[in-house]
């Protein structure tokens, strides 16, 4: 006969197992660009490239100034050689007086001046020429430090010494050897009194005062 109506559709069945994986596709087609990375860090730099070509020779430069004339820089020159011999024979020369002023044992320094004396007595021409063949003069204390440091020296040998002062050119009138009136003096009192008409050299005691003395008597040499 013929078939019958198709009839209701039956409940879902138990899944099945999975089936093998099928044959892998054709590729597909490229994608879009994405957006650009990151920008990496520096590498490291590459060799030395060989030296470029030389360059053209550049325009020449401006005109210089005039320099002096060399006959001046050898006249400066010949100046700073005549200068230092001048410095190196003044050191030569103090140098020597040094060596000299040690000849005397004992001294006594006050500022730039030493006041020596070798403990001896001469009348005042000879203790000059003493004193200027050590390289210096006879003491000229000019202030009242200086007159104590003779002082000193006159006291270590309990005798009275020459200064360099004298009246001889005008009676009364005290100078230096250089001819200048006295800038300092220690009179003992009633001093001077050119006692017996002949008294043009000055002496100073141990206790630092000042009288003035025959230039023949013998007294002990301070040499500055």
């Amino acid at each position: 006969g013929k078939p019958g109506s198709a009839g209701t559709r039956g409940p879902t069945g138990v899944k099945g197992e999975r089936g093998a994986p099928g044959e892998r596709g054709v590729p597909g087609n490229a994608g879009a660009a994405g957006p650009p990375g990151a920008m990496g860090p520096p590498g490291p730099p590459g060799t030395k490239g060989p030296p470029g070509l030389k360059g053209d020779r550049g325009a020449p430069g401006d005109k210089g100034a005039k320099g002096e004339s060399g006959i001046q820089d050898i006249t400066a020159l010949r100046q700073q050689v005549e200068a230092l011999r001048g410095q190196v024979q003044h050191l030569q020369n103090t140098f020597s007086q040094y060596r000299k002023v040690d000849l005397f044992p004992n001294g006594r320094a006050v500022g730039e001046k030493i006041f020596k004396t070798g403990g001896f007595e001469k009348n005042f021409e000879d203790a000059q020429l003493v004193c200027m063949q050590a390289g210096g003069q006879m003491a000229s204390p000019r202030s009242a430090a200086e007159n104590e440091a003779v002082q000193q020296l006159a006291t270590a040998y309990n005798k009275a010494a020459f200064l360099s002062v004298t009246d001889i050119k005008t009676e009364g009138k005290f100078i230096y050897p250089s001819g200048e009136p006295l800038v300092y003096s220690n009179w003992a009192p009633g001093e001077p009194n050119n006692n017996g008409g002949s008294e043009n050299c000055v002496e100073i005691f141990t206790n630092g005062k000042w009288n003035d003395k025959s230039c023949g008597e013998q007294r002990l040499v301070v040499c500055e």
